[in-house]
């Protein structure tokens, strides 16, 4: 039997991975929704066709399983389950650099969880770490002596870090689009269509939170072009087709291109379906995007996403019936939306998105208790996710100032305030909320509701803080 000095050997601990990565600090998303969005890709992966590659999910999913996120419950066997999948999945690749890079992922992850499960090592557990530890000795430090083959296993590695950074937030964006352009540079010819796809959304996704002149059709451009190399790559890739198409269709002068390009999608599988049909919204060709959605209805699996396009539809063509006075119309579109975000709350009960609507569905029906509970609820679920909280506490000081029919009193005063106290926190840490973002705009219209209000009230006092604060910050 091994026992705990025959394995003690702590080289390993520099083998990069989930958790040398300092994956837990300055994340900006909500936890328990990165969960429950990775395990719906999970659970749907083989009927879906997700862009995304199965081991990267698998890794990512078994790592939050064992990690420092506030409020995790640690659970060992997931995570070793998650982990032992990601394995078998890699086996399944091609190329033996990729599979090697997996393979050292998954196994130096299991290492790191057996030493946080275990506080002192029996030799059951003793016997695990050194056949471990051979599989890492032939899946990486192997690589280490050459220069050339040690570079090109790290940017594969590099991209599984770039992956789970993608999706921890604004914060982690910068460094995640870092690695996948080294992955790139040192690959040469040899580069992945995903990682193209990857880094054109994390460009677009930091593009709206740089500050500048907005629209940023400069950074769309830059977003577009690795789009177009995405499918350079593979011609076949009809996911990276279609965020082309969307990139394009916020341009004003490309949207008969962005038109023309998702035209061609043809591909039918969940992740097509709810990008063309986002495509069509955004563009107010409602009828195109209803006729997208009941195409895919027939699908085996379709996820929360799916059903969210078909209750973000019905939500326009309410406000549309209700602004055009047709009251029937109102009623059924609006029994629409209620349908499929049940739908969406079953699947992931925890959907910032989904959540948010149903209180503002609530307020539409003159159900303001039930509205004003969901708020303070969503308030409340999601205070560990910054820009999270900045829109639920905007949705909720406007549902106030609606219930007081549109005037400000010192209720919806308070809650535009709370608005403002979490834009600086942000602020205090980012530098900026961008100029094309959600988020400047509900900070600005907060602004403008509570100066228009301490001047009607002659609050001069809590007016100049208001200004003193809000220019300290850029605003």
């Amino acid at each position: 039997m091994a026992t705990y000095e025959d394995s003690n050997d702590d080289w390993w601990e520099s083998v990069p991975c989930h958790f040398i990565w300092g994956l837990e600090k300055k994340v900006t998303v909500h936890f328990r929704s990165v969960k429950t969005n990775l395990d719906s890709k999970l659970e749907t992966r083989k009927n879906v066709n997700w862009s995304d590659s199965a081991c990267d999910l698998l890794l990512f999913r078994g790592f939050l399983e064992v990690s420092d996120f506030d409020g995790i419950q640690r659970d060992f066997w997931k995570a070793e389950q998650f982990f032992q999948e990601a394995d078998k999945e890699a086996m399944n690749t091609t190329d033996e650099l990729e599979r090697n890079a997996y393979v050292t992922v998954a196994t130096a992850n299991r290492l790191w969880a057996l030493r946080k499960k275990t506080t002192g090592l029996d030799e059951v557990t003793a016997d695990e770490q050194v056949s471990l530890l051979k599989v890492l000795e032939d899946s990486w430090k192997k690589y280490q002596d050459g220069s050339e083959s040690r570079e090109k296993i790290n940017a594969y590695i590099g991209t599984v870090a770039a992956f789970a950074m993608s999706r921890l937030g604004v914060l982690k964006y910068k460094e995640a689009e870092r690695r996948y352009r080294h992955a790139m540079k040192v690959r040469g010819q040899s580069v992945k269509s995903s990682w193209c796809q990857s880094l054109g959304m994390l460009i677009g996704r930091q593009s709206k939170h740089t500050a500048g002149p907005a629209p940023q059709y400069s950074e769309i451009e830059n977003e577009v072009r690795f789009y177009r190399k995405a499918l350079r790559i593979d011609a076949y890739n009809e996911s990276a087709r279609c965020d082309l198409a969307l990139a394009l269709g916020r341009i004003p002068d490309r949207v008969k291109e962005a038109n023309r390009i998702i035209q061609q999608v043809d591909e039918t599988y969940c992740e097509i379906f709810v990008k063309k049909a986002r495509f069509f919204r955004r563009q107010g060709e409602y009828e195109k995007c209803l006729d997208v959605l009941r195409e895919g209805e027939g699908l085996a699996s379709l996820t929360m996403n799916f059903y969210h396009q078909f209750a973000a539809v019905y939500k326009v063509l309410t406000k549309i019936a209700r602004r055009k006075r047709d009251s029937q119309m109102e009623r059924e579109y609006s029994e629409k939306v209620g349908h499929y975000l049940d739908i969406c709350l079953k699947i992931d009960p925890v959907n910032f998105g989904a959540l948010s609507d149903k209180a503002f569905l609530y307020s539409m029906r003159g159900q303001f208790y039930d509205a004003e509970k969901l708020h303070l609820h969503i308030i409340e679920e999601f205070k560990s996710s910054p820009f999270n909280l900045l829109g639920a506490q905007y949705f909720y000081a406007e549902f106030i100032l609606c219930w007081n029919q549109y005037r400000m009193n010192e209720a919806s005063a308070s809650a535009f305030e709370d608005v403002l106290r979490t834009a600086c926190s942000i602020l205090s840490k980012m530098g900026s909320l961008g100029d094309d973002t959600t988020e400047n705009k509900y900070v600005l219209d907060s602004k403008k509701r509570l100066e228009q209000y301490y001047q009607t009230f002659g609050e001069r006092r809590k007016l100049r803080d208001l200004q003193n604060r809000t220019s300290s910050v850029g605003f």
